[in-house]
């Protein structure tokens, strides 16, 4: 028994002792081909990894590249595209691809845009050696070669630009001062520049073919309106009325909270009157008047003086603008018109009113009997306004009655949107040369004097106020309210309006600056919108007045950027009936024209200059902030501005859908 399995045994070994050398052969013969496969998967699965690597570099540029949009527009354009492309290969393959390794064999880069479908298109092939290629660059062989690896261009590598636009109610605030007059090339001037150069070259001018522009380029979308604000200190606003000479009339608008005793004042009464300033003046230096200005009895102690510069000054408008204007060139042709009545002399000596009364029937006449009331109680009020404004005094006090002595700026900011009807003071302004023979509140709302030649380069240089008058009387006849607010309307063709308004009237611009109170005075108009979305655009040279830029920055510092955005937003003021729609988002841009503009790229540059537009109004946030040079780059900042830009991948074969 032992012995047969023994044998058995001696058996097993002998078979696997024969076909041991056989199996070894087998083997031998099967490992080339083995790792000749092993090698070909590895190379493929190489080839598959670099070319997913380049497919998602391509893509990732595309996306960078369509956010330049810059459209392949000339060579710097195409070389920026080209830059940009490879930035992103070089990260996603990790290998830095050079310049002159794109300009060899061994890569090539196109970037393609097609302005029909807006695509940006990117194709890029490499040369990679394979696993299995010899470092031996002089073997030759069947494993030494190179593949070319390039992104799938159909799927891989392009983006499309898609303009997605929402309801947006946008208001231009635009800078209508007399800087705007300014050549843009002139980065020193700040004042009413003479026009004998070329006028195409003014702020006003590149500024106006922006926003003309602007709104023919979306003209076609219905859902986005616009309004404009035109400034210079305070806002122009139409009346719908006639002056006296048959031409438009105009007001001069502004927003604020007033302090006591000022919030009191009828500012549209006292716009058309004579306050004999100068009388009130000597009397103060010569210490003839210990109270001040406000208390100082003026009619208990020269009542005569009142009503004869009030009466006088009545009657030498009539007759030294209106009556020319009406070829009427005497008292008797004003008294035959109707126009003027010639009083009786006892009227006259004992009762301290002129030789001719004028327009007695006009509700605003001085001398009526429900006016007198109006005199005695706000007298003071309007010779203390007019000492702010124009006695030199105060440093921090510019052309306006709304100034840091007499605005309520916290009081301003908290009833924002509840009291903008109390708030809003629009009074008549009087069509005259800025002089202060008929009016206090002359320094205000000058830009359609200047648009209808009431002003001009010719008036100033006139050697008397007489000759100045005689130009005047020439041209109020024909007088158009421009520029003016023109608020948003439910009106389809109002975007149209608006641009027949800019591209067809002569507007030029004229007076100081006031930034703020345009802001403010836009409220109202944005508050009244009915788009989901508020934006306001601030057009200027940067540049306010001394007094005026010490408000602003008060209002700022107090957060009144923050209150405009958010009570446009706010569901509370809509139910209170203080805004018509709550808004989406409300923003607030501000573009500043300088022809010296920068790169700005720290936040001590924005601050320098910006100053508290970008400390407080955008709390640091540069996006809302613009700076440019001239025509086009105000054009493409505001298309920017506007546009909701965003870039999708595509397929080619998809791109024209």
């Amino acid at each position: 028994m032992s012995h047969n399995r023994h044998k058995q045994i001696d058996h097993k070994k002998s078979f696997f002792k024969c076909s041991s050398g056989s199996a070894a052969i087998s083997f031998a013969l099967m490992f080339p081909a083995m790792l000749t496969c092993m090698l070909i998967s590895i190379n493929h699965t190489q080839t598959m990894r670099d070319r997913a690597r380049i497919s998602e570099a391509t893509n990732e540029a595309s996306l960078a590249i369509i956010a330049l949009n810059n459209e392949n527009a000339d060579k710097t354009a195409i070389e920026q595209n080209r830059k940009m492309a490879l930035n992103y290969i070089n990260y996603f393959v990790s290998q830095k691809i050079s310049d002159d390794l794109v300009e060899d064999a061994d890569a090539s880069i196109n970037i393609e845009y097609n302005k029909n479908t807006k695509v940006y298109s990117i194709a890029y092939k490499q040369k990679v050696d394979l696993l299995t290629s010899s470092k031996d660059k002089g073997k030759v062989g069947e494993l030494n070669q190179s593949m070319i690896v390039s992104n799938k261009t159909e799927s891989y590598g392009n983006t499309k630009k898609f303009n997605r636009y929402d309801a947006y109610d946008i208001a231009f605030i635009t800078d209508f001062s007399g800087s705007a007059t300014c050549q843009y090339s002139d980065p020193n001037c700040n004042d009413y520049s003479p026009q004998n150069r070329n006028s195409d070259q003014q702020r006003l001018q590149y500024m106006k073919k922006a926003i003309a522009d602007i709104i023919k380029k979306f003209q076609k979308y219905p859902d986005i309106k616009f309004a404009l604000v035109p400034y210079d200190i305070g806002v122009p606003v139409q009346q719908n009325t006639k002056n006296l000479a048959g031409g438009d009339s105009y007001g001069c608008s502004v927003m604020y909270k007033l302090k006591s005793p000022y919030d009191k004042v009828d500012y549209n009464f006292w716009a058309n009157k004579n306050i004999a300033y100068a009388r009130w003046s000597n009397l103060k230096d010569n210490g003839e008047m210990r109270e001040s200005y406000l208390d100082y009895d003026y009619l208990g102690k020269y009542a005569n003086t009142v009503t004869y510069y009030l009466d006088y000054f009545n009657y030498r408008y009539y007759s030294k603008i209106i009556g020319p204007a009406k070829e009427l060139d005497n008292d008797s042709a004003l008294e035959r018109s109707g126009l003027c009545r010639n009083r009786h002399q006892a009227e006259v000596l004992n009762m301290g009113k002129a030789r001719y009364a004028c327009g007695e029937n006009n509700p605003d006449y001085p001398l009526r009997d429900e006016n007198k009331k109006t005199i005695e109680r706000q007298y003071g009020k309007v010779v203390q306004l007019y000492d702010y404004m124009f006695s030199g005094k105060y440093s921090d006090v510019h052309y306006s009655f709304a100034n840091t002595k007499t605005v309520d700026v916290q009081g301003t900011i908290d009833t924002l949107f509840s009291g903008i009807t109390s708030n809003t003071i629009t009074f008549n302004r009087l069509i005259s040369p800025t002089v202060s023979d008929f009016s206090p509140f002359f320094g205000m709302c000058q830009s359609p004097l200047y648009s209808n030649n009431i002003m001009s380069e010719k008036v100033i240089n006139l050697s008397t106020n007489n000759r100045r008058f005689l130009e005047a009387s020439k041209h109020i006849e024909k007088f158009k309210a421009s520029p003016h607010l023109v608020p948003f309307s439910e009106n389809k063709n109002h975007n149209l309006d608006l641009l027949n308004d800019i591209q067809n009237e002569n507007w030029q611009p004229g007076g100081g600056t006031d930034t703020i109170t345009a802001l403010l005075r836009t409220v109202p108009v944005i508050a009244n919108g009915s788009a989901n979305n508020k934006m306001m655009i601030i057009i200027t040279d940067g540049k306010d007045d001394a007094g005026a830029d010490i408000l602003r920055d008060d209002f700022l510092e107090k957060g009144v950027c923050q209150a405009i955005t958010t009570g446009l937003t706010s569901a509370t003021n809509k139910n209170n009936g203080y805004i018509k729609k709550v808004a989406n988002t409300a923003t607030i841009h501000y573009i500043k024209l300088d022809p010296n503009a920068t790169n700005l790229t720290t936040d001590e540059q924005y601050k320098q200059v910006y100053g508290k537009w970008f400390t407080n109004c955008m709390n640091g946030n540069r996006e809302y902030l613009h700076e440019v040079q001239d025509y086009q780059s105000l054009f493409d900042t505001m298309v920017k501005i506007i546009q909701t830009e965003t870039g999708n991948f595509v397929n080619k074969d998809e791109s024209n859908q």
